[in-house]
Order: C-alpha cells, then structure tokens, then sequence
C-alpha cells in the first residue's frame, strides 16, 4: 500500500462491506474481537495482506490457507486502537523506515508520546501473540503473529515466509 494511502487510512471510520466479509469469513469470536481492536489502518492494513495473499499474484501452494489468512488479518494485533496518536504513527513510520536504530534506542514502556508509539511497534508481534494466546486463538496463529517480524534467513514455515513477504510489500 502506497504510503499517501496509509495517512489517508489514518483519518477513516471502518472497513467496506467486503473487507468486513473477508475478516469475517476467516476469523473465529476470538479472532474478530483481536481485529476489532486494531485501528482502521491496521484493520486496512491486515486485509491488504491478507487479499495479495489470495490473490494470483502469490504462489502459494503447500501452505495451510486458512492459517495463514488468519495470521494476515491477526499480525498486527498488538497495536491497539487509540493508543498511538495519528501523528505520532506517521513519526513512527517514518523512524522504522529511515532510523531503526533511533527506535530501538527512544522505544520505552510506559512513557507518554513518541516513546510508547516507538516501543508498541518494537514489541508488536509479541504483545499481540501474547492477547491472541490468552483468548485461545490456534497456536499456529500465534506463532505467525510472534514471528512476522523476524530476521530469519530460513522462516520456520511456509506460511511464514508467505506472511513476512506479503506484510513487506502491502
């Protein structure tokens, strides 16, 4: 997703009838109450992934489709709604891009700012991992979302590799 479509995201209410559908046709009670917590341009986010996944544009063949489009729409779970100013995700954005040393560095627990925005994108996957655990989402879901952030050079599954590649470019 282009970045001007991002900040334009970042001014938006709620997901079209058919972004709803897709959400709502792969994910479970737990799972759908997870994605409503995210923002509209998380929400947005995860169904971008999540349709490139579906589409032709992607091979992929072997994976466990079900998992991995729950794993699409879930990645981002551990950014909850309201709790980064519009602003400050831009900066962050733009930190993450350019800085990522600098975020690393200003990324603190419990602060107020750009501090809490930097530390709730370091520590993403494992916060969301964590909620979506303790609501009993399939642990294979879990593990996508720990993991989509990794460095790996070999991801540990196929779904993985799929997820990581679709969440860089969308």
């Amino acid at each position: 997703m282009a970045a001007w479509q991002r900040v334009i995201g970042l001014f938006r209410r709620r997901l079209n009838k058919t972004d709803r559908q897709l959400a709502e046709s792969y994910l479970d009670e737990a799972g759908l109450f997870l994605f409503n917590q995210m923002s509209y341009a998380d929400q947005k986010h995860a169904v971008t992934v999540a349709r490139y996944l579906l589409s032709e544009k992607v091979d992929t063949s072997g994976a466990n489709m079900s998992l991995l489009i729950q794993g699409a729409l879930l990645h981002d779970v551990g950014k909850v709604k309201g709790e980064i100013s519009w602003w400050n995700r831009i900066r962050v954005g733009l930190i993450r891009r350019y800085l990522p040393r600098l975020r690393d560095k200003r990324a603190k627990r419990g602060e107020k700012g750009l501090g809490h925005a930097l530390y709730v994108d370091l520590h993403h996957p494992d916060r969301g991992a964590y909620m979506a655990q303790s609501l009993g989402v399939d642990p294979s879901v879990v593990f996508l979302i720990r993991h989509h952030h990794d460095d790996a050079k070999e991801p540990a599954t196929i779904e993985l590799a799929l997820l990581q590649s679709a969440d860089a470019k969308n």
